[in-house]
């Protein structure tokens, strides 16, 4: 078998310190200095020009702490490990509205029962949203792009069972408030008559 060689694609300097001759060893060692020292050679370097300005050196160590809220900060801007560090996102008007559509998605169907969750306090914190992207093999069965809208709110504006139900729903609690009003008013009516 021959001796094959991976090459890794990168050409790396070594300098053999032991097995160096004693009057070269002064010359070598300068062009090592020399090679480290230079910006061109290192440009990621931990002192640059700001570092050597400034008139204190920052502390390195945080005192418990600090080191602790800046943890709890870090942590807070990700839902954690298991569910794969998912970020919180910025809350516009458009995903607030989409939120609370789908928290109050209970009273827009009158044939489907929604179990309260535990998120019908607020708002929740970390959420991702997305678009249903189509499969070749249902194009027929797909949403045309003129139904197609940008937000939840948007399509339930355009859905016509949830138009229907919302209106029928409207028109019943008009109709409680009436009679309730009524009633109060006739109430009224008496107790003035009594005395």
């Amino acid at each position: 078998m021959s001796n094959r060689i991976i090459d890794p694609g990168v050409t790396i300097k070594t300098y053999d310190i032991l097995n160096c001759d004693v009057r070269k060893a002064k010359s070598r060692s300068s062009n090592i200095v020399s090679a480290l020292t230079t910006s061109q050679s290192i440009p990621q370097s931990v002192i640059t020009d700001d570092f050597v300005k400034k008139s204190e050196v920052p502390p390195y160590d945080i005192h418990q702490r600090e080191a602790k809220r800046l943890r709890q900060i870090e942590q807070s801007k990700t839902k954690g490990k298991n569910w794969y560090n998912m970020p919180a996102p910025e809350i516009t008007e458009e995903k607030k509205n989409d939120l609370l559509a789908i928290q109050m998605r209970g009273g827009l169907y009158a044939d489907r029962f929604f179990k309260k969750g535990s998120d019908t306090k607020g708002l929740p914190k970390y959420f991702q949203t997305g678009t249903v992207v189509d499969n070749p093999a249902d194009f027929y069965r797909r949403i045309p792009k003129k139904d197609r809208k940008k937000t939840i709110l948007e399509e339930l504006y355009n859905d016509t069972k949830v138009k229907k139900f919302s209106k029928k729903r409207y028109t019943e609690i008009k109709e409680t408030n009436r009679r309730r009003f009524t009633a109060l008013k006739h109430m009224k009516r008496l107790k003035n008559k009594k005395k």
